[in-house]
């Protein structure tokens, strides 16, 4: 259900789980109410009420906890691509400094690696996993670098800069992976479970026009944030998360200076 969701665009996926929480949600509710209102007696009505207050906070809580967590780990990752795309550009920068001519071809190798980043590690990360294109391209601009022959000490700095510059990519991919292979918050599950107790003791209440309008803000808002967290979570799936946005801007300032 959660891989369907996350395949959808954002607006498809959006309303789908906004209705797939109401029908859940309106399920839940009439069994209850069909159950309940068979043993339904006045002095219920202050016990349901006060553990509807409770699980609702606690529901409220739970959505507020895992939606700050998935915002937390999407501004890792952004911020991880974002020093890739500096990495990128300090490497192209200090290989001019090393000798314009001789690192010619080595540069237009890393705008190839920059736009293979975008146009196969991207949809990869879609699915789980990394470009082995990438990853053979990066070889072979560590290959290249290190057949640079420094001939001065300024130049010998320059290289050992470089070299950690591009073990740097190794991690930032790392790090983008791991993202992506990211689960959904522990107590997502918690709060799907939450959700269906409230909707239990929405039974204990007659159907009526304001109770329904009630329960139908309540069902399709949990849907939303639920979709929220869940699309959030896989940062690489779907139309929200990450963009390589960083990686066209970085090519497009390469090119202008190869």
């Amino acid at each position: 259900m959660i891989d369907f969701l996350l395949s959808l665009s954002t607006w498809v996926g959006c309303v789908v789980a906004m209705g797939f929480s109401a029908i859940v949600g309106f399920v839940f509710y009439l069994v209850f109410y069909k159950f309940i209102s068979k043993y339904k007696r006045e002095d219920m009505k202050d016990p349901t009420s006060s553990l509807f207050r409770v699980v609702g906070m606690l529901v409220s809580l739970m959505l507020a906890l895992a939606f700050a967590e998935v915002m937390g780990e999407l501004r890792t990752i952004r911020k991880s691509i974002q020093l890739e795309a500096v990495a990128m550009s300090d490497i192209f920068d200090v290989l001019k400094l090393f000798d314009t001519e001789r690192t010619r071809e080595i540069r237009t190798l890393l705008v190839d690696y920059a736009q293979a980043v975008i146009d196969d590690d991207w949809p990869a990360l879609a699915e789980n996993k990394l470009s082995p294109r990438v990853g053979a391209l990066k070889n072979q601009l560590a290959q290249s670098v290190l057949n640079l022959k420094p001939a001065t000490p300024n130049q010998e700095k320059l290289l050992s800069h470089i070299l950690d510059d591009i073990d740097a990519l190794s991690d930032y991919r790392v790090i983008r992976l791991a993202s992506a292979m990211g689960k959904p918050p522990v107590y997502v599950y918690v709060i799907i479970f939450g959700f269906l107790v409230t909707m239990a003791c929405f039974g204990a209440y007659r159907p009526q026009a304001p109770l329904l309008v009630l329960f139908t803000l309540y069902t399709v808002f949990v849907g939303l944030v639920l979709y929220l967290v869940l699309a959030l979570s896989d940062p690489f799936q779907g139309d929200i998360g990450v963009a390589p946005t960083a990686f066209e801007y970085l090519i497009e300032t390469m090119l202008s200076g190869t």
